[in-house]
């Protein structure tokens, strides 16, 4: 990794995100890369917190539907 670029998270084996001397942030997520101005990223956070706070909802929707469904058929 160049000198200039700072780690702003790094996960084992998964992936990781860092700053350039320029601003942008740049994700590594196996081969997949995907560079940001720190507005765009700041932004992409955004999304995927929402989108995260929604798959906890609908998962825990689906497994409250999944167990209905057991016990009408018990």
């Amino acid at each position: 990794m160049p000198l200039d670029q700072q780690v702003l998270a790094h996960y084992e084996r998964f992936g990781s995100v860092t700053r350039c001397s320029h601003g942008c942030v740049h994700l590594q997520l196996g081969q997949m890369s995907l560079s940001l101005t720190a507005e765009q990223y700041l932004r992409f956070v955004a999304m995927v917190s929402e989108s995260a706070a929604n798959f906890e909802f609908f998962r825990s929707a689906l497994t409250e539907s999944e167990q209905d469904d057991r016990d009408e058929t018990a």
